[in-house]
């Protein structure tokens, strides 16, 4: 900050970062950008769904889910319903399907190595 100025008032953290994401994310162009439909991810689906699935891809109203494992991938099919129904409530309505796929989710404790690091002794 440099001498002279002087801050208006405290900002949080959370809504810096929400303006920037906002300032960074692709326009809006009628259909709902990736980096919308993510940041409103974790609060619509929960911590479990959102633990074991994470959008990857957006296109024509198709959001594409990289899942944990088959399992989830499955079980992500059948909720669909409900994940669409969430997902218009957090203000995302332009997802009009949920394409989940087994193996693609990447974070902590998950992929090859998390699993080799469990089946150590």
């Amino acid at each position: 900050m440099s001498r002279g100025r002087r801050r208006s008032s405290p900002h949080s953290a959370a809504a810096g970062l929400e303006s920037l994401l906002d300032d960074l994310a692709p326009e809006d162009t009628g259909d709902v950008g990736l980096a919308r439909v993510q940041r409103a991810w974790p609060s619509a689906v929960g911590p479990a769904i959102a633990g074991a699935g994470r959008p990857v891809a957006f296109a024509d109203g198709v959001l594409h889910v990289a899942c944990e494992d088959a399992t989830w991938a499955h079980e992500l099919e059948l909720l669909q319903r409900t994940i669409l129904d969430r997902l218009a409530a957090a203000g995302v309505a332009d997802v009009t399907a949920v394409r989940p796929r087994a193996g693609g989710s990447s974070g902590p404790g998950r992929g090859p190595a998390a699993a080799r690091r469990r089946s150590r002794p």
